[in-house]
């Protein structure tokens, strides 16, 4: 890149990126100053610099005050240039615990709360005090295969693995009505480019059965790996299930954080599949691609074919031509089993009814500006 001027900065790319603009628009509209990725000469990481937790932007709160593990406090900024919010202040209260976050909800002590089980929609959907308000997230929860694993040399076991598997129990089983939807593509149902008519995976237990007796694989064991996500390890629970009707039998082992974001991002050959759930509502370039073609992960299995598609994908602009390839790609990863993309969820939540304009923001995570929120009592 190079200077033009005092606003203008040139940037030079490799190679043709249809996705470029979008993945630098937020580093560009935050507009953060030199001193705050800088220690001197020397670049740093950002998430060390005590001055970050001060926030820099230029939205319509500011950072009045952080307390780790507790709370974050916002003031809402005068001089806005969208406009005065109505709210005076903003405070995301840290709660881990999701039985500790309904009691405040409950108790008055916060306004919001994410939703995440049919029976606690239920409840509230008939409580006259409260909203509830639920739109896509534009995630993609699937089962993911790893392509190091042993096991899966010869790919028919991964397809007996999917003919095992029903996937409206699995949601059912895992969320309830109304948390998420049937996944069909690697694309989020919110994707510019996501095709309804993918086609879904479809249960065929003793199509699976055949499969298992051909490769003399009966009584085999297969590792899964999941993380401390309720929605993804109660999906696990129920394939567990679905595969010891077949003759599989599966290990699940769940992982905190760290531990797990390392393991499904090596080359590791001791476990065979992962419960995994990716952000897929922008560019498909800026985050699936990476899924796929080695930038995030290195073991998700990808077909010349695949692989071909995802870079045509990136690198022309025409939208037209853009959505046939996607539309093909879509169908490839369908025909390559790389993944079972089991559920598309919702993000639902509930707020209290006094709280205006919590429905004209969807986005996810919740309210990239909370300029349009107001309080009526």
């Amino acid at each position: 890149y190079e200077k033009v001027d005092d606003l203008t900065v040139k940037l030079t790319l490799p190679q043709a990126s249809a996705s470029y603009a979008e993945a630098l628009g937020p580093i560009f509209t935050t507009g953060c100053p030199k001193c705050m990725y800088l220690n001197g000469d020397d670049p740093i990481s950002l998430g060390r610099l005590k001055e970050n937790l001060k926030g820099i932007g230029s939205g319509p709160y500011k950072v009045a005050e952080f307390r780790q593990d507790e709370y974050l406090k916002l003031d809402k900024y005068e001089n806005y240039y969208g406009g005065e919010p109505s709210i005076d202040h903003v405070i995301f209260k840290i709660v881990p615990d999701e039985n500790a976050q309904e009691v405040a909800f409950v108790n008055g002590e916060v306004d919001f709360l994410e939703i995440s089980t049919y029976d606690a929609l239920q409840k509230y959907e008939a409580d006259d005090t409260v909203t509830v308000i639920k739109y896509p997230e534009g995630r993609v929860n699937n089962l993911a295969i790893n392509a190091f694993s042993p096991k899966f040399e010869d790919r028919r076991l991964v397809e007996a693995v999917f003919l095992a598997m029903d996937q409206k129990a699995i949601i059912e089983g895992a969320y309830g009505k109304g948390i998420a939807e049937p996944g069909n593509s690697p694309l989020s149902n919110v994707n510019l480019f996501y095709n309804a008519g993918n086609p879904y995976y479809e249960q065929d237990v003793e199509k699976a059965k055949e499969i298992v007796k051909e490769l003399q694989a009966e009584g085999t064991t297969l590792t899964l790996v999941t993380n401390t996500n309720e929605g993804l390890k109660n999906m696990a629970l129920v394939i567990q299930q679905q595969l010891k009707e077949v003759g599989l039998n599966m290990e699940i082992t769940p992982l905190e954080s760290s531990g797990y974001m390392e393991k499904i991002f090596s080359d590791d050959t001791d476990f065979d599949m992962y419960m995994m759930g990716y952000a897929a509502a922008g560019d498909p370039d800026n985050v699936v691609a990476g899924m796929f073609d080695g930038t995030w992960t290195q073991n998700l299995y990808s077909s010349e074919r695949a692989a071909q598609l995802w870079k045509d994908g990136r690198g022309t602009s025409n939208m037209e031509e853009r959505a046939e390839i996607y539309k093909e790609l879509q169908k490839q990863v369908y025909e390559d089993r790389s993944i079972y993309p089991l559920a598309f969820p919702n993000y639902v939540f509930a707020v209290r009814s006094y709280v205006k304009g919590a429905d004209t923001i969807r986005t996810a995570p919740i309210f990239e500006d909370f300029s349009k929120l107001s309080i009526e009592k």
